[in-house]
């Protein structure tokens, strides 16, 4: 598939570098002051380590046309390959702590606001399109039995020459921001003041007539997984997000995991420095790869 190289590569890269503007958040300490009452705009300390969505976008377009230009020199006429459409959480907080605009809640219940019909026949559309043929597998992946090119193939195929090209070698990329990220997330659920928040939050859904033991059951109910919320749903949802302000869940929730974030990348700053240089080089190759000057 073209598109999944390149999402793969996307998504291992967030996992460890860093981007500019959110280094400046977090060293400002301004965690929620774009916005208090929306979680989607609160800085977890962590997030200092990991690219922002402009930085993905400019990583992800350039790898695509490393592995076009690559392609052709094998006689292949490779199109980059369309990002998948977007649906869900706007940024790592967004939804992090579960759901939190009522209006969308509205419509939605616990689904991000988009037709999820819709949003699962794109991005079926885009996958088939992005089949290759067999040849073009080969110089893709660097298949050489059987190919017509293999003896010319560079390691790891165009797939790994563009790889190579924007990260500087083949060396897997740090995942330990985002390890840290989870192992904080984690954590955070078992420390007290977490915990006393959920208890109450569970004593108020049963106010409504709702069983759940912890926020994040409800919506991962299995009678909410059709792709359109239901009555129930949304209702759940609404009851739901009456009980998460009246007990400042995701506030605590929020609170407790970027002490916790802090702990850790005070504990492994060294490492996730290191890290942030990667997306510093990478960026700069991949700017001159699409000729964005940035």
């Amino acid at each position: 598939m073209r598109s999944l190289p390149a999402l793969a590569l996307a998504l291992l890269f967030v996992a460890g570098c860093g981007g500019q503007d959110t280094q400046e958040s977090a060293a400002a300490g301004d965690g929620r002051a774009a916005d208090p009452a929306n979680p989607a705009t609160w800085v977890l300390p962590l997030q200092a380590y990991l690219p922002d969505a402009e930085q993905e976008d400019l990583l992800f377009d350039a790898i695509e046309q490393a592995k076009s230009a690559c392609m052709k020199e094998f006689g292949f006429d490779y199109r980059p390959a369309e990002p998948l459409p977007d649906i869900g959480p706007s940024t790592l907080t967004d939804l992090r702590y579960g759901i939190h605009d009522r209006d969308v809640a509205a419509t939605y219940g616990y689904k991000p606001a988009g037709d999820m019909r819709a949003y699962q026949e794109e991005t079926r559309r885009l996958m088939e399109a992005s089949a290759l043929g067999p040849e073009e597998e080969a110089a893709m992946t660097g298949q050489r039995e059987g190919s017509a090119v293999g003896a010319k193939l560079p390691e790891g195929g165009c797939g790994g020459e563009a790889y190579r090209r924007i990260y500087g070698s083949t060396d897997p990329l740090s995942t330990l921001a985002m390890d840290l990220s989870n192992q904080a997330y984690t954590k955070a659920q078992q420390a007290e003041p977490v915990r006393e928040v959920f208890r109450s939050w569970s004593a108020c859904m049963a106010d409504s007539g709702y069983t759940y033991d912890e926020p994040m059951d409800a919506p991962n109910d299995p009678a909410f997984g059709a792709p359109t919320a239901t009555p129930e749903e949304v209702a759940t949802a609404l009851a739901d997000l009456t009980c998460r302000d009246e007990h400042k869940v995701a506030e605590v929730w929020f609170e407790e995991e970027s002490r916790l974030q802090e702990q850790l990348a005070e504990k492994h700053v060294q490492e996730l420095q290191q890290a942030g240089q990667v997306l510093e080089k990478a960026l700069k190759a991949a700017a001159r790869t699409t000729g964005s000057g940035s």
